[in-house]
């Protein structure tokens, strides 16, 4: 299912992400299958405007289509959110969220699980035989005590399928190694062919340390080498969280300026420093970062160019955090989808769409 994607991004349906998707190159899009996290579309009246949003950013490409948990928890009587809801039924094998998957022509079914138990398990197999696409077993770190039972009834009933092992979020990533090193041993000692995903975020959440210019690793690339040097007979591919953190309910906050400059193995963080000048604007900011030392002069994408747009205070500048995120999100994209290739895009590119 995944042999021709060299990234597997996981990534919610919020608006800096889509529209960061949308506006990658269309052979970069070539190169990845996101997991994507489905939730209603903000302010949208009807469910389906999700659906629309990323089909119309990914084309005729495939992806894996999840659904956000944590929206359950919003009180609201909108339309988009009882249909939401509804997508949570465990009846017929969730027969309503098999039907959206098999109403979007490239989308694969994710297998619904709850506590880490696959419910209505056979009637959910009824519902991705008869979509014939395959599906996603997503394993997600702190929602499955014992993986085990899991591991082997899915390796006994199911005959299409890759697993997305997702370690989370978390500031100390690294420290969650060895819980994703023991499931591709469960999973590859007597199956090397199953496809497993190495996935996770340790993008921060706390940037005040780093002064105007802060260097941020990713560790997801690092915990995903050391896993592929451990692991030499197991298909492992790359994913992470696209340079972002999982949702988290509106707080009051000032938001300090930043603009981020994705790299291969780290984040470079360009932040207005009170210390240095606290009256800086993005526009500044942006000039400092393309006058960096490790400014890609040569990478055309959406997100280098809005960078720029920014610097030199054109229209589609960056003037506020969610248009910094979609910018850092699509030269992280862009990036880890390359990640050991040529950064070059090809001609015949989809044009950017400023719609989202």
């Amino acid at each position: 299912m995944l042999e021709n994607f060299p990234y597997c991004p996981t990534l919610y349906a919020r608006v800096a992400e889509i529209k960061a998707l949308t506006q990658l190159p269309a052979s970069t899009k070539d190169r990845i299958f996101p997991l994507i996290i489905g939730r209603p579309w903000p302010n949208a009246k009807k469910l389906e405007k999700t659906w629309e949003k990323i089909t119309s950013a990914m084309g005729n490409r495939r992806f894996a289509l999840d659904l956000d948990a944590s929206k359950l928890n919003i009180d609201s009587n909108t339309a988009s959110y009882q249909e939401f809801k509804e997508l949570f039924d465990p009846r017929g094998g969730f027969s309503k969220y098999y039907d959206v998957i098999l109403g979007m022509a490239h989308a694969i079914p994710v297998l619904r699980l709850s506590g880490g138990v696959p419910l209505n398990f056979d009637e959910q197999i009824k519902n991705i035989e008869k979509i014939d696409r395959g599906v996603v077993v997503r394993i997600e770190f702190g929602t499955i005590q014992n993986y085990f039972p899991l591991i082997e009834k899915v390796l006994k009933k199911l005959k299409d399928f890759s697993i997305f092992v997702d370690l989370g979020w978390s500031d100390d990533l690294l420290s969650r190694e060895m819980w994703a090193s023991g499931i591709v041993e469960a999973v590859s000692k007597d199956n090397p062919e199953i496809e497993l995903v190495i996935s996770g975020s340790s993008f921060p959440d706390k940037f005040h340390g780093l002064g105007g210019r802060g260097e941020i690793l990713i560790r997801e690339r690092y915990i995903y080498n050391s896993l592929v040097r451990r692991h030499n007979s197991a298909i492992l591919i790359y994913g992470d969280w696209g340079s972002t953190r999982p949702p988290t309910p509106p707080t009051p906050m000032t938001n300090v300026p930043r603009i981020d400059l994705p790299q291969t193995g780290e984040w470079i963080a360009f932040r207005r420093d009170k210390e240095l000048d606290g009256t800086e604007t993005y526009s500044e900011i942006a000039q400092r970062v393309i006058e960096d030392s490790t400014w890609p002069s040569d990478l055309d994408i959406w997100g280098t160019y809005t960078i720029e747009w920014t610097a030199n205070g054109e229209p589609g500048a960056i003037r506020s955090p969610g248009t910094a995120a979609a910018a850092r999100i699509n030269i992280h994209l862009h990036r880890q989808a390359m990640f050991g290739g040529n950064d070059v895009i090809v001609d015949g590119d989809e044009p950017f769409i400023d719609d989202i």
